[in-house]
């Protein structure tokens, strides 16, 4: 598999083959971002943009990323993971290992901390990382 960091210059061809991926996890959102909203900070590059490929499977899938600075530290939060369906360990195997671009990205950055936003069913996947569930995320609307 590789891992594709998509440039803002580049964002504007690559994105027809990607929207739907991007949808998936917006579904799940509590609408805080448009598709739009995340086509332009994917353009002003406030958010990164991720494309996992494979020779037999074409794209797997998507990860946003955004980096989030602290007073204390930096974290690289993964606030969207757009895949196919039952592609999410292929995912997790080479876009959470050290040799990934994702990763190295974030050493880059002198991030400290990745934060991703998961449904529990993705739990499974997550230790192998030494991912550590923190908290659950209730709303509720005025």
């Amino acid at each position: 598999m590789k891992l594709i960091k998509i440039e803002p210059n580049c964002l504007e061809a690559t994105w027809p083959y990607v929207v739907e991926f991007i949808k998936k996890p917006l579904k799940r959102t509590q609408g805080e971002r448009s598709l739009n909203d995340i086509y332009q900070e994917l353009l002003s590059d406030y958010l990164q943009l991720w494309v996992g490929v494979n020779e037999e499977d074409g794209i797997l899938g998507i990860c946003i990323t955004q980096l989030i600075i602290y007073p204390q530290y930096k974290v690289l939060a993964m606030p969207y993971i757009g895949t196919k369906p039952h592609t999410i360990h292929k995912w997790f195997d080479y876009g959470m290992s050290e040799d990934s671009p994702i990763i190295k990205f974030a050493r880059e950055l002198g991030v400290k901390k990745l934060e991703g936003y998961a449904r529990d069913g993705w739990l499974k996947f997550t230790p192998k990382y030494d991912f550590k569930k923190y908290t659950t995320v209730i709303t509720r609307e005025l």
